[in-house]
């Protein structure tokens, strides 16, 4: 491995959501690891860039391939629910130009793809065919513990959505509305909390249970998690590997959730998986009435599903997941 090889990312992580956390762990390991991390900005030759989904700075990915850099491509899903919500011709343009730009960047330019999960690999596979190159790295958690902070068999759980940006869907609205009208129903549960971005959340205040805590600052969302023993309910659709559900398994929170992109997959008997019984990719209204009986099922059994989730964490260790792609990279470099 060539000592302090530069790599760079066309962007600095974003404050929030999913791919900032995950590309902010990253180079803080790649830091560690004896690499730089620089940004086109620096008008410096890297030894690889690495892509994080996509990127508009196609011009300078292309110059870039051109001068012989190596270009690895961390994969997230597709833009797919354009297709059966009623958005304006702008957000339906924007959408569509994000998949073409990820789209080429994937079968004209990486020398090595990434998927986060196996959904994500089937997804890109069967739509676009196989790429010679490729691997799945699922993603990792820093907030890994050997024992719970929060494990009082008496204390009252809180249930919690964790999103980047909390979608306005007919789906997503759906159970949104029936978390608030089933709350008095469920056992040992005292509170609904939803962190993340709910500007785009219609009738806000419509909602009498839940409560909306809005974005956290990543540095603070360990902590905040802790205070409380806690059910993690995952409202993505499809989801292609969540940060926030691996998160809160290492923290020994059982998780419940639709049957849908890479949930199950992750899950391995952490939690609750119910069945959608629709057409997710048509955005058809699942099951919703099975929301409560999940919930309760988990809440009953709490301590048992706590266990396995801490048990499950042990292999979605940021360390794991670090060492993967130091690997990767490495393979590229030689």
């Amino acid at each position: 491995m060539t000592k302090k090889a530069l790599i760079c990312f066309p962007h600095k992580p974003s404050s929030e959501g999913g791919p900032g956390t995950f590309q902010n762990n990253l180079e803080s390991y790649l830091k560690q690891n004896d690499f730089d991390i620089i940004y086109p900005e620096s008008k410096l030759k890297p030894d690889l860039i690495f892509v994080v989904a996509g990127t508009r700075r196609i011009l300078w990915l292309l110059l870039m391939k051109f001068r012989g850099v190596k270009i690895l491509h961390r994969l997230d899903g597709m833009n797919w629910k354009y297709k059966y919500e009623h958005i304006n011709f702008k957000n339906r343009y924007k959408q569509v130009l994000q998949n073409l730009i990820i789209v080429f960047i994937r079968n004209f330019l990486a020398d090595l793809v990434v998927y986060q999960s196996k959904f994500i690999e089937k997804w890109w596979t069967g739509k676009y065919g196989e790429k010679k190159n490729s691997s799945i790295i699922v993603n990792g958690s820093s907030f890994f513990e050997s024992s719970r902070i929060v494990n009082q068999s008496k204390e009252k759980i809180t249930l919690t959505c964790i999103e980047g940006n909390i979608q306005d869907d007919n789906v997503t609205t759906s159970i949104l509305q029936k978390l608030d009208t089933d709350f008095p129903n469920m056992e040992n549960i005292d509170s609904i909390e939803i962190f993340g971005n709910h500007s785009q959340i219609r009738n806000l205040n419509s909602y009498t249970n839940l409560q909306f805590r809005g974005s956290v600052p990543r540095r603070d969302v360990k902590g905040i998690l802790q205070r409380k023993k806690r059910i993690f309910f995952l409202l993505e659709l499809n989801p292609p590997c969540p940060n926030s559900m691996i998160e809160c398994l290492s923290l020994g929170f059982p998780c419940v959730g639709f049957d849908t992109g890479a949930y199950e997959e992750l899950l391995d008997g952490a939690g609750i998986s119910i069945p959608y019984n629709g057409d997710v990719w048509k955005l058809e209204e699942p099951s919703i009435d099975d929301i409560l009986d999940a919930v309760n099922k988990v809440s009953r059994n709490y301590e048992n599903y706590s266990s396995t989730a801490l048990e499950v964490a042990e292999k979605y260790d940021i360390k794991n997941m670090t060492r993967e792609y130091l690997e990767a990279i490495d393979s590229l470099l030689i």
